[in-house]
């Protein structure tokens, strides 16, 4: 597993169910899951940004 998904297991237990289903159903390729989330009552913005923190280089200035 790598660094990205340990992350997310990390914090998947604060993200929406509907978010976590679309994440455990996503496929996983060699450079990571790309996700189609769509946006809806369902899906909180607040978790997405969580999960985009994780995706995301820190700003190394």
């Amino acid at each position: 597993m790598d660094e990205k998904r340990e992350k997310f297991e990390g914090i998947k237990s604060s993200i929406s169910l509907p978010l976590q289903e679309i994440y455990e159903k996503t496929e996983a390729y060699h450079d990571g899951k790309w996700l189609w989330i769509p946006l809806d009552e369902r899906i909180v913005v607040e978790d997405i940004l969580a999960m985009i923190k994780i995706k995301r280089r820190p700003n190394r200035k």
